[in-house]
């Protein structure tokens, strides 16, 4: 069978198998959020007529805050008004940025700089129903270089949020993502080919959430399905990346008590189990493997000013291989949201986990990142955002390779009008690794201008 073929054949059967799982799962399709002790969930009240929306986000993640421009994050006078569908609100948007990146291969020596261009149309259709709700967003884009067309990239991303009121204690949720994307060029495991790598996947988080007194159970299941396409590399060869699909999928409960207003002990076990499509991959080693993690620690929401977990346990990855290292050890997931005043957000985090690779004599890649946000509505027009991070990546199973990564980003976003918004940012990103050819440094900037109903 040709290659292509091939390819789009083990595509449509992850389409079909993530389908079949979310279905399974849940009649409801919800919308997956981090879920501390809410000890005392709610709207913040100091927020109840100022308008800001800063503060009202529950969790915030640094790979997200890569793409966002707080538009939607401006004072209520500087909503979009929306397109009104019955019981839905469609929020089209259109957003065409400028950039520099100063190193396009993220590349030890030799850096090559180049300007680019993105195109990005996107919409959010919002349900208003009284209970439950069904959200939908898409959106595609057109990155173009100067140079360097060679990286030309269209991505493009489909979501479906939801939230399935059982009864007042009792709620499902779940998140579905489709997406299909280019992997960073910054990646371990990029492929150095003469494109980067086009990736596709489907990504369930899913939950059902029950309150009694002052206890709260989560149960969920989350899902997902990578396939990685074929890229050319030098001398008219083909570099093949089918050895990396596969499916990630894990099951978690989550427990919390209400000690007293404002502290919950919370305790949350999870199992997962990682099946790739072929029996071995480019090196002849078999990376199939299972885990689990187990973690306890305290819940946190003090009348809205400082909410989140803080965790800490063990995790273990075992792999079919044997002469693949299992990598185990202490596990720690801490998020907190501080709110200083009605108008700032910081958001603190710390996270240790175990992510797949491909490199030689590797079983794993355990990387424990450390980050903070700080968010400012500086006028009821202007937000301003930093966000810094730190990265300590360990190759398990070979040595000389691990590594330190850096990154740091201010982003500025003033609306001149509910529908016309300009964004700017700065972003240093620096890998300081022991194989020095995969060091790297990179400047990136981009202005953004925005159109939105």
């Amino acid at each position: 069978m040709h290659p292509a073929l091939r390819s789009e054949r083990r595509w449509s059967s992850g389409l079909l198998g993530c389908a079949a799982l979310a279905l399974g799962i849940a009649a409801c399709t919800p919308s997956w959020a981090q879920v501390s002790g809410q000890t005392a969930p709610g709207q913040d009240p100091r927020k109840a007529h100022s308008g800001a929306k800063v503060t009202t986000e529950t969790n915030t993640g640094t790979e997200d805050e890569r793409r966002k421009d707080d538009s939607e994050r401006m004072h209520d006078a500087y909503d979009p008004k929306g397109i009104e569908l019955g019981s839905f609100l469609l929020l089209p948007k259109v957003e065409l940025d400028s950039a520099y990146n100063s190193n396009v291969f993220a590349q030890n020596s030799g850096a090559k700089s180049d300007f680019l261009t993105t195109l990005r149309p996107e919409f959010k259709l919002r349900s208003r129903f009284d209970e439950h709700m069904l959200n939908f967003s898409g959106m595609v884009e057109k990155v173009k270089y100067r140079r360097f067309d060679s990286d030309d990239q269209v991505n493009a991303q489909a979501d479906i949020d939801a939230r399935y009121d059982i009864g007042a204690a009792t709620e499902a949720n779940a998140f579905l993502q489709g997406y299909a994307r280019h992997e960073d060029r910054g990646s371990p495991d990029e492929a150095g080919g003469t494109k980067p790598t086009p990736t596709k996947g489907l990504t369930l988080r899913s939950n059902v959430k029950h309150r009694f007194g002052k206890y709260a159970v989560v149960g969920g299941i989350d899902a997902d399905r990578r396939v990685f396409e074929n890229v050319p590399g030098a001398s008219n060869s083909v570099i093949r990346n089918e050895d990396r699909d596969r499916w990630e999928v894990a099951g978690r409960l989550r427990g919390s008590y209400e000690m007293f207003p404002g502290y919950a002990a919370v305790s949350e076990v999870s199992a997962n189990t990682r099946r790739y499509d072929s029996k071995s991959d480019r090196n002849g080693l078999d990376r199939d493997s299972y885990g689990y993690r187990a973690e306890a620690g305290i819940g946190v929401d003090i009348s809205q000013l400082l909410r989140g977990d803080f965790l800490v346990g063990y995790f273990q990855q075992n792999y079919k291989d044997s002469r693949l290292k299992d990598p185990a050890g202490l596990s720690v997931r801490a998020t907190f949201n501080w709110t200083p005043d009605k108008l700032t957000i910081v958001v603190p985090s710390l996270e240790r986990s175990v992510s797949e690779t491909i490199t030689q004599g590797a079983s794993s890649l355990v990387r424990t990142t450390g980050s903070v946000i700080v968010r400012h509505e500086a006028q009821r027009n202007l937000i301003l955002t930093g966000i810094a991070s730190v990265s300590r990546d360990e190759m398990e199973g070979v040595k000389g390779q691990d590594a330190w990564v850096y990154e740091g980003r201010m982003r500025a976003t003033y609306a001149f009008t509910p529908e016309l918004f300009v964004a700017g940012e700065a972003a240093y990103r620096r890998k300081d690794s022991e194989l020095e050819t995969s060091s790297y440094r990179q400047t990136l900037f981009f202005i953004r201008l925005g159109a939105q109903l």
